[in-house]
This record gives C-alpha cells, sequence and structure tokens, in this order.
C-alpha cells in the first residue's frame, strides 16, 4: 500500500485542532453545503504535499488557521506530517514539521515545531510515496532540462478540483499551466512502469561506461600518438617485404605487422651464386655490329653509283647510235662535189648558205662510230662491278644477322644473372629499411588488451542504450495505453458517454482522453456537454489509479474528486442535499457515476482510496454507509468560534 490519508487537521492559533478522519482503502464521502470549506480540502492535501504557494482561500481557513495537517498511512507504518499556514501577505511558509513511527497520534498544537524545511519534507514525502532515484532525460534536440518524478508530479495524478473536473482542455491537476503539463509527460513513463526502477540505476551504469570508454579511447590515442606515422610505415614496409617474396603476412592492425616485420627481420638471404660477364663480347659484338653497318651502307652507295653509271651509258648509246643513222646518208654523194650545189637538183647555192661538206661529215661518222664501239667495251664491265658488289652486300647483311643472334644471346645471359642480383639486391634493400624502423620505433605498450576492452564497453553501452532508448520507452507506453484502453471504453460504455461505441484511449503526449472513432481521433476537448467531460475524467484516473495499485507504481493511491454530480446537481438547487428536485434520468446518471467510483474502489481494495467532496446525499445504503461528515446546520471544516488572529498559535 502506497500513502493514503487517515486524517486532514487544522490547528487555530489558540491551540485547538480539527480532525477529519478518513477509511484507507475505501470510498470517503464528506458531503454538505456550499461555503463550509470542503473544496478548501484539496487545497490542504496539495499545500501538505510540497506545494510552492498555498491555494487555500484567503478568508477564515487562512486568517484562522496556524497548521495545517495530514496524518498519512504508509507502506510501512504511519506518519503526520503539518504546514506552518503562511501569513496573511505571504504565498507560502517552508515550515514543516513531521513524525513518523509504526503507529502515530495526531500531535497537540503545543507539539507542533519546525523540524524540517520544504526541500527536506519534499524528499522525505517522495520517499513515503517510493519514488526511487529517476531521471528522464530529454530527446536528443529538446533544450528542457532533464527532470527526477517527486511526489509534487505524482500528485498531480491524485486531485481532482471542482473547476478540474468538468475541464475538457485539462485532465490532471495543475496541467493547465504549460511547464507542469510538460514536467508530468516527462513523469508518467516513471509512475506507469514504461520507466522500471532500473532504469537510473542503467542511466547511471552507462554513464560509467561511457567515461571508462572515454579513458580507454584516450589512452589508445596516446599511444596512437607515440607511435605517429608508425602503423602506416609499419603496413608499407610489410607490403614491401611481400613484394621482395620475405613473407606472406598479411595484418590489419599495427601489433601484426611489427610482430610480421620481426619475424621477416629473422629471415635468412641466400646468396646469388653466378658470376656476371666482363661485358667484352657484347662490346666486341656492338662494335662489329657498327662496322658491319658502315659496310653495308657504303656497298649501297657504290652499287646504286653503278646502276646510275650504266643507266647513262645505256642513254649515250642510244644518241650515238641515232646520230651514226642520220650521218650513214654522206655515203650516196660524191666526195669531190663542191659543196654550194645542191646534191639533189644540181642548182647552185648561195654562199651564206652552202651545207658542210661530205668530207666533214663523213669525219664526223667517224668519230661517233669510234665512241660505240669504247662504250660498247666498257658495258659488261659495269654490269660485273655492280653484281659484284650486291654479292659483298649479301654478305655483310648475313653477318649482321649472326651478330644479331649473338647479341641476343650475350643479352639474355646477363638480364638473367642481373635479375638474380637484383631480386637478391631488392631483398637486402627491404631488410635493411625494417631492421632501420625496428630498430628506431619508440617503445609502446601492446594495444590488443585495450582494444579488446575499448570493444567490450561498447558493446555494453549499446546494449543499455538499446534498453533506454525512447523508442523502447515509447513501445511500453503504447502498451500500456493499449490495455488501459479496454477499461476506458467499458466504463464510457456503462455511463453512456458520448462516442463511448468507439474505442477509448489515453493519449499521454497530450494529456488527454481521445475516442478513435471512423472519422479520426476526437480528443476530451471537442466532446460536448459537461456531463461528457466528467465522464471522462472519473473513467481516466480510475483507470490509472487501478493501474499503479496493481503494478505497486510509486503513487500516493488515494484520488480526491471534488463535487463531480455538479453538472445534474449545482450548489444552487442544493438545500438539504435530497435530489428529490433533480429529474429520474439524471438521478440514475449521478448513481450510475457514483456506483462506478465505489465498484473501481473495490476491485482493487484495500489499494485505493477516494475523498469524494458533494453536495448531493443519495438515499441508498452503499452511499450513506460511506460518508464521514456531513457539514449541513452551522457545521463546517473550520468553527465559527476560531480567532483571526495570530494569537495563541502553537509553535
Amino acid at each position: 500500500m502506497s500513502v493514503q490519508i487517515l486524517d486532514i487537521v487544522v490547528y487555530s492559533h489558540d491551540g485547538e485542532k480539527r480532525m477529519l478522519s478518513l477509511k484507507p482503502g475505501k470510498v470517503n464521502i464528506i458531503t454538505g453545503a456550499s461555503q463550509t470549506g470542503k473544496s478548501a480540502l484539496s487545497d490542504i492535501i496539495d499545500y501538505c504535499f510540497g506545494s510552492g504557494e498555498c491555494h487555500v482561500a484567503h478568508g477564515p481557513l487562512r486568517l484562522r488557521v496556524a497548521w495545517y495537517g495530514l496524518r498519512l498511512q504508509l507502506a510501512s507504518g504511519e506518519a503526520f506530517v503539518a504546514r506552518r499556514c503562511p501569513p496573511p501577505r505571504a504565498q507560502s511558509s517552508t515550515d514543516y514539521f513531521i513524525a513518523t513511527g509504526r503507529t502515530v497520534k495526531v500531535p497537540e498544537a503545543s507539539e507542533l515545531r519546525a523540524t524540517t524545511n520544504l526541500e527536506g519534507a519534499t524528499t522525505t514525502l517522495t520517499s513515503w510515496v517510493g519514488i526511487r532515484d529517476n531521471l528522464h532525460e530529454p530527446p536528443t534536440g529538446q533544450r528542457r532540462a532533464a527532470l527526477s518524478a517527486t511526489v509534487r508530479h505524482a500528485v498531480a495524478l491524485c486531485l481532482q478540483q471542482q473547476d478540474e473536473i468538468i475541464s475538457k482542455k485539462h485532465l490532471f491537476h495543475g496541467t493547465s499551466d504549460n511547464w507542469a503539463a510538460q514536467a508530468l509527460k516527462d513523469a508518467l513513463p516513471y509512475f506507469l512502469g514504461a520507466v522500471d526502477d532500473d532504469h537510473v540505476r542503467k542511466q547511471g551504469e552507462l554513464r560509467r561506461l561511457r567515461e571508462q570508454l572515454r579513458a580507454v579511447e584516450r589512452r589508445l590515442a596516446e599511444i596512437a600518438a607515440l607511435r605517429g606515422d608508425g602503423a602506416t610505415k609499419a603496413d608499407a614496409l610489410l607490403a614491401q617485404a611481400r613484394d621482395a617474396g620475405l613473407t606472406q603476412e598479411v595484418t590489419p592492425t599495427w601489433d601484426g605487422a611489427v610482430s610480421a616485420l620481426r619475424a621477416v627481420l629473422k629471415t635468412p638471404l641466400a646468396s646469388v651464386d653466378v658470376t656476371l660477364p666482363d661485358g667484352m663480347e657484347f662490346s666486341r659484338l656492338s662494335t662489329e655490329r657498327a662496322e658491319l653497318l658502315q659496310a653495308q651502307r657504303r656497298i649501297r652507295a657504290d652499287i646504286d653509283s653503278a646502276r646510275a653509271f650504266s643507266k647513262d651509258e645505256k642513254g649515250f648509246s642510244h644518241e650515238t647510235k641515232e646520230q651514226k643513222a642520220r650521218l650513214a646518208t654522206i655515203g650516196i654523194f660524191e666526195g669531190g662535189e663542191p659543196g654550194h650545189t645542191c646534191p639533189l637538183c644540181a642548182q647552185d647555192l648561195p654562199t651564206e648558205n652552202a651545207p658542210p661538206e661530205v668530207a666533214a661529215l663523213q669525219g664526223a661518222l667517224t668519230d661517233v662510230a669510234s665512241r660505240m664501239e669504247s662504250v660498247a667495251r666498257v658495258e659488261p664491265h659495269i654490269e660485273n662491278a655492280i653484281s659484284a658488289l650486291e654479292v659483298r652486300l649479301q654478305e655483310v647483311q648475313q653477318s649482321l644477322m649472326r651478330n644479331r643472334t649473338q647479341m641476343e644471346a650475350v643479352r639474355s645471359a646477363n638480364t638473367a644473372v642481373s635479375e638474380a642480383h637484383a631480386d637478391s639486391a631488392k631483398k637486402a634493400h627491404v631488410l635493411g629499411r625494417v631492421s632501420l624502423y625496428l630498430e628506431s620505433m619508440p617503445d609502446v605498450p601492446d594495444t590488443k588488451d585495450l582494444e579488446g576492452q575499448a570493444e567490450s564497453i561498447r558493446a555494453k553501452c549499446k546494449q543499455l542504450e538499446e534498453e533506454l532508448s525512447d523508442e523502447r520507452v515509447q513501445e511500453q507506453l503504447a502498451s500500456i495505453a493499449s490495455l488501459l484502453s479496454e477499461k476506458l471504453t467499458k466504463w464510457a460504455r456503462e455511463l453512456g458517454l458520448e462516442h463511448s461505441e468507439y474505442p477509448m484511449r489515453l493519449d499521454l503526449k497530450k494529456l488527454t482522453l481521445v475516442a478513435d472513432t471512423v472519422d479520426g481521433a476526437i480528443p476530451m476537448s471537442r466532446i460536448g456537454s459537461g456531463e461528457n467531460g466528467v465522464g471522462f475524467h472519473l473513467i481516466a484516473h480510475l483507470a490509472l489509479h487501478q493501474w499503479f495499485v496493481q503494478r505497486s507504481r510509486p503513487v500516493p493511491h488515494f484520488i480526491f474528486f471534488d463535487q463531480p454530480s455538479q453538472v445534474y446537481f449545482p450548489a444552487d438547487k442544493d438545500v438539504d442535499g435530497s435530489m428529490g428536485l433533480v429529474p429520474d434520468d439524471d438521478r440514475h446518471r449521478v448513481q450510475q457515476m457514483f456506483r462506478l467510483i465505489f465498484d473501481a474502489v473495490q476491485a482493487v481494495a484495500p489499494g485505493l482510496q477516494v475523498i469524494l467532496i458533494e453536495h448531493a446525499d443519495l438515499n441508498e445504503d452503499w452511499y450513506r454507509d460511506a460518508i464521514v461528515e456531513r457539514w449541513r446546520g452551522g457545521k463546517k471544516l473550520v468553527p465559527e468560534d476560531w480567532k483571526r488572529d495570530g494569537e495563541g498559535a502553537a509553535e
């Protein structure tokens, strides 16, 4: 059993006290006329439970009272908490008197004194309710501060004052204030059990693990800084060693690379047992090739010259033959004829036009014939010379082919030997670099264990982050809201509330009740009539408190309802509490409403207490048996004869 109220007590300034005794685990009805102090009871409860201000109306209830007090039933034992009434011009007092024990009597006024302050009392009340360490951290991107739920947030679920129970805009006490509404939204996951008592422990464990992870990562960063760019160098050297055939090791870590390089350094390097030639043969062949190429060019030039000469000679011979043929006709003339007579017509020719003499032409013919004979003698020698040059050219070309074959053989032999030496030199070069790196490497510790530790911490952090994630909490809240929806819908139908043919649910993000109709979700604020408003408030609070009781959640196990029948039986129609003037339909609805409250309390008895403030006085035994006091005929919370000033107040 969480906290329930056994007595509500007020103390006068001269040492008198007035007690209103209540029964735990039952419905307690205080009925009576207006202006008797009934509605002030919720303000007194709120004030004693740590309200920042005293909302008790200014008048006799404040001027005639020195202390307000509550005797409480705790999970184990009892407690009494009293708070000083603020002075006339003050909003509150921080003076608290607290007493606890297996059983606690209501103290006399003379016993009251300040034993703690508001902060201490709030902490104590929070622990009595069963609220443990808790912390709601807003989702990423939201600026509001983290919130720890206290008794102040829990009390908002327990009080329904006269103007609140008929409100269509605000379902819970004090949530007309936006800050209070947001605080309750943040606290509800804890009160409902979507966030369990281990949540804060897990949050603390997550913070501790994150600190530990940061420390390990800082150490790893320090080691990495000592290595500098060593990791890159080690990887590069290991790659060169693999390329040189010194190892086949592949490792992603610096430590593994260093170990592999140490193993490489221990590998013996085999020598290359070959002797490089001195290079004389290749040089000789190169010289020979140059000489052969020069001879080839010279012979080709000689052949070209001879062929050009032969071509010219043949042209001269052809021309000479034509001249001889033309001059051969001179033989038809007599050799003694003068040159000035035409040989055809025998006429005399002018001297200036006289043709050459026959003797001259015959001389020219003889000269041409002589030259033709000379050409005929030279032509065979030219052809022989060209043939000889071509034979020589073929010999030189064959020598070039032999020279090329020999040079390729020598070059191949030299390449094999060079490659063998180059491979050996490459390995020796890599080994030298590895040796230099290992000798100059700073002395850094092995990070294998640290890296394993970091990985283990990261895995634990990830698991806790998933368990503490807002998505997980929202899933739990949705499940709880679904379970509550069944009860809300059932009770809404019993009371005949509007839209009760559709499922009813609590919208925990908007702190309202919603009907899920075929036309969409209709919130409480859009559902008409005061009857519906009161009905929604009743079923929402009763369903929530049954959940709190059944799940042993840390919320005071009482609900204060102030005049739920006011929509059927307003105060201006109250004469003696009788509902005789109320129409039968309305009287039946009021009876259904009260019956629902009694049945809901009985279903979880003795876990839930309801304090019901009413004008109505039903003529039903079960209702009359629940009335703890009737305030009529001058009976009030604060007697009229109490003094109005501070004289005689208990200290």
